[in-house]
């Protein structure tokens, strides 16, 4: 059964220079909301990413906005972990678009 995470906005953002290990989660998104800011993707369990102004979204090396992000693009998450929160540093949407 697949699950389902969550990348939601808020004002905080950690990132490997402050001395945590980034980690990267790779799906396909089912959902864009871009008036909650948040999208779902589909991967092996449900985990909710924080995203900032800091957090870079990016494809083909071109930058990009929330609302370029569509359902069934796949992406590939970049976070760092401060306690149980999961920090986006980086979210790239993979393929030819």
């Amino acid at each position: 059964m697949a699950s389902l995470f969550v990348l939601s906005l808020s004002a905080t953002n950690l990132s490997a220079a402050e001395g945590k290990a980034p980690q990267t989660k790779t799906g396909t998104v089912k959902k864009v909301d871009v008036t909650a800011k948040q999208v779902v993707v589909t991967v092996k369990r449900e985990l909710t990413f924080t995203v900032t102004d800091e957090t870079k979204i990016q494809q083909g090396g071109a930058p990009k906005k929330l609302a370029d992000i569509k359902v069934d693009d796949k992406v590939s998450v970049e976070y760092v972990r401060d306690g149980d929160a999961r920090n986006a540093n980086k979210i790239v949407i993979l393929g030819d678009k």
